[in-house]
């Protein structure tokens, strides 16, 4: 009978589910897409990141990494700040005048189990804020910081709780004493000035128009009894005090400290300045409010009036003295109606920007609350901020800002807020099927949407969030059945994903087959994303010990240790490291000296192909593979029969041109005596042993640098038609 040669193109990653797309496979593990052939590339690994020469400095701790940030707000992408949390440490780690440099923010944090979350980073024009669900938010400004030596002295400046925890401390208003009457010779004896005490301060300030030459327009209470024959007039006047933090938000006021005292009878012509105790803000404020009330005394005219009036604003977090003479008339702007509050939810676990609004959820406390600052003022909530979502979709699990609306995962769905604060926000329930238990693994792809692991797939929201006028919830892992089931239960939390332009790819990481740790890579190539749904655009990874991710602001995705040194062994990877085209998977000690430690294995093994009627025997004889490679590459061959996994056949090849002699590779080319040549095409042709099958699949391994760009397989028709199963 004729030979037969089929051909396919190498369009798709890795598909578990029977039967498969012959243009997919059924493992695709450690390769990358190669751009300029379309193929599947194994440059790929991963090396410390910024290293000393023999020593993983400055990543000095052998803890594992359990989060991870690159802030870059007020940056502008052009200088990268790396956050970093190791055994409760938060860590700063940058580069000055050349030199890596790493410094502690804090210690003693929450480290999160198995079935938490790590620390989320959410950046702000006014610094990166740090939730965990345990720990008080903190806000992290490392701008500007220098060498080792100026952050030395400037990294406590760094690093402040978010938010406010209370009002304002009570001002203190010293008591006043009025001016002594007429036919008093001399002024009354005055016991020493004690804020808020038994001494008496005053200031007077003449209210005639040819005492000053403003016309004597300053001071508090009456100053109209010219004639002596008014009687005694009560004064009353309340004073508050708010903080201004370095995000321009506003504190809570603190509560109303009052100051009153009578006019004499037969003074005149005088009214008062008031001096006042003002507090201190704490660590972060740059500037106080000051507020101060009408007269509210009984027989004033605003009798009863407590509302507060600006005075001035303080610009400074330094002076605490401060003496009042303004008029009423002359006071500012009412207070907010609705007052500012202390922070909602001081165990956020969650926070997001959107629409210039900082939405926090209300933690463990109150999982089913978002709270949402003034715009533009990140540290600004008032007692009014808040969302109530609806019991029916359980606890927030994630939040995250998007182009159009606000995406809030729940314990049992997904809804979606948008809107402004003047205009109100609203909530969206766009599906109560799927949920994400995987914080870290949301980021969002452009012309694709928000991606994120569910519990029983990769999800992509589309649509509303994007831009578009729907959203919709899309399943992009229908076609690999088993592996999101294999997530070892209750570790969701730990899964962390991370898209990269630079690569094009989006990577996910989770823990597998009752581990506790990532140990799996799910890869999404997505120039490869289908224009039919039978089209994988999956690759998987493994022996990448990834902990938490990251991208630099260039793309580069860097990666911290999952376990770092703690199986004791000093000597074996620390730190973060990052993905790059080396043929390593990290780095070992030995001596004095930082040596790679192996490749790793990239396995592509085909989809069962049928070759036409499976019920038909086949004479499967030839597989030829193209592969792109510069030298001395070795592949390993293997080829199955009928879904049986033991090999037929294993064998090794050199991937040179035929009947030539091997090429040594760029790596061992001795220079003036080896024949390096760029990349070429070659084809490998090799035998599958003439063997019978209704089915057959090819695998080849390699720990070596090529490009596998396609294949074809020879076969011949026996016609001999299976017509019955094993006998029982």
């Amino acid at each position: 009978m004729k030979q037969q040669v089929y051909q396919t193109p190498l369009a798709g990653g890795f598909e578990t589910k029977l039967p498969q797309n012959p243009q997919n496979a059924g493992i695709v593990e450690n390769w990358t897409v190669d751009r300029s052939t379309g193929g599947w590339s194994s440059r790929l690994g991963f090396e410390p990141f910024r290293p000393g020469q023999s020593s993983f400095s400055p990543f000095g701790s052998v803890e594992a990494v359990s989060s991870l940030h690159v802030s870059r707000a007020l940056a502008g992408g052009a200088r990268d700040h790396i956050l970093f949390e190791q055994d409760g440490s938060l860590q700063l780690f940058y580069t000055a005048a050349g030199a890596p440099i790493l410094r502690t923010l804090a210690t003693g944090r929450h480290v999160p189990a198995p079935t938490e979350a790590a620390s989320w980073f959410t950046d702000t024009p006014h610094g990166t804020v740090i939730t965990n669900g345990v720990d008080r938010p903190v806000i992290v400004k490392p701008w500007p910081l220098g060498t080792a030596a100026e952050a030395t002295l400037a990294i406590g400046r760094c690093i402040r709780p978010f938010g406010f925890d209370a009002p304002a401390a009570t001002v203190l208003p010293h008591k006043v004493k009025p001016y002594p009457p007429l036919d008093s010779a001399t002024p009354a004896a005055y016991g020493v000035p004690t804020a808020g005490g038994a001494g008496r301060t005053t200031l007077w300030c003449p209210q005639q128009g040819n005492a000053i030459p403003d016309g004597g327009q300053y001071g508090l209470g009456f100053a109209n009894n010219l004639a002596g024959e008014d009687g005694d007039k009560a004064a009353l006047f309340g004073y508050a005090v708010s903080y201004i933090s370095e995000s321009g938000s506003e504190g809570p006021s603190s509560t109303l400290a009052s100051v009153g005292w009578s006019l004499e009878k037969r003074a005149f012509g005088f009214r008062h300045a008031v001096t006042l105790d003002v507090p201190l803000g704490p660590k972060g404020t740059v500037a106080r409010k000051l507020y101060r009330t009408a007269n509210y005394a009984g027989d004033a005219a605003d009798a009863g009036d407590t509302t507060l009036y600006l005075i001035d604003l303080i610009r400074n977090n330094e002076e605490t003295t401060f003496f009042d003479a303004t008029l009423t008339a002359a006071l500012g702007q009412a207070a907010p109606d609705i007052p500012t509050g202390p922070l909602p939810a001081p165990r956020a676990r969650f926070s997001a920007m959107f629409n210039g609004c900082l939405f926090l959820d209300g933690g463990v406390d109150d999982a089913k609350t978002l709270f949402f600052s003034a715009p533009g003022l990140i540290e600004q909530f008032s007692a009014t901020s808040y969302i109530e979502l609806s019991s029916r979709g359980g606890g927030i699990t994630a939040i995250y800002g998007s182009y159009t609306a606000l995406v809030v995962f729940r314990e049992n769905g997904i809804d979606l807020v948008q809107g402004t604060f003047a205009a109100g926000f609203t909530v969206t329930a766009i599906n109560s099927s799927v949920s994400c238990r995987a914080p870290h693994s949301v980021a969002a792809i452009p012309d694709l949407g928000v991606v994120f692991l569910g519990m029983d797939g990769v999800y992509a929201i589309t649509g509303g969030v994007v831009g578009g006028a729907i959203a919709d919830v899309v399943n992009l892992t229908t076609l690999q059945d088993g592996l999101i089931e294999r997530i070892t239960p209750d570790c969701h939390p730990r899964a962390v994903g991370v898209f990269s332009e630079k690569t094009r790819e989006y990577h996910l990481y989770f823990p597998v087959d009752g581990n506790d740790r990532p140990n799996e890579g799910l890869v999404l190539h997505v120039d490869r994303l289908p224009t039919v749904e039978s089209i994988s655009p999956w690759s998987t990874r493994v022996g990448f010990p990834v902990g938490a991710l990251a991208t630099l602001y260039d793309g580069t995705i860097i990666f911290g240790h999952n376990t770092g040194a703690e199986s004791g062994d000093a000597s074996t990877g620390r730190g973060l490291f990052v993905m790059s085209g080396a043929r390593q998977l990290g780095t070992t000690i030995v001596g004095q000296n930082m040596v790679a430690n192996d490749p790793p294995t990239s396995v592509y093994r085909s989809a069962w192909f049928a070759a036409g009627d499976p019920q038909i025997q086949k004479q499967f004889s030839y597989v030829t593979i193209w592969v792109m490679t510069t030298g001395d590459a070795a592949i390993t061959m293997r080829h199955f029969k009928d879904f049986s996994l033991t090999p037929v056949l294993e064998r090794t090849y050199k991937a040179q041109p035929p009947d030539a002699a091997a090429l040594a590779t760029l790596d061992a080319a001795v220079l003036g005596s080896a024949d390096y040549r760029e990349a070429r095409l070659v084809p490998l042709r090799y035998s599958v042993a003439h063997m019978s099958a209704s089915w057959f699949c090819f695998e080849l391994r390699t720990t070596s640098d090529l490009v596998f760009v396609g294949y074809e397989y020879e076969f011949t028709s026996k016609g001999t038609r299976i017509v019955s199963g094993v006998r029982v």
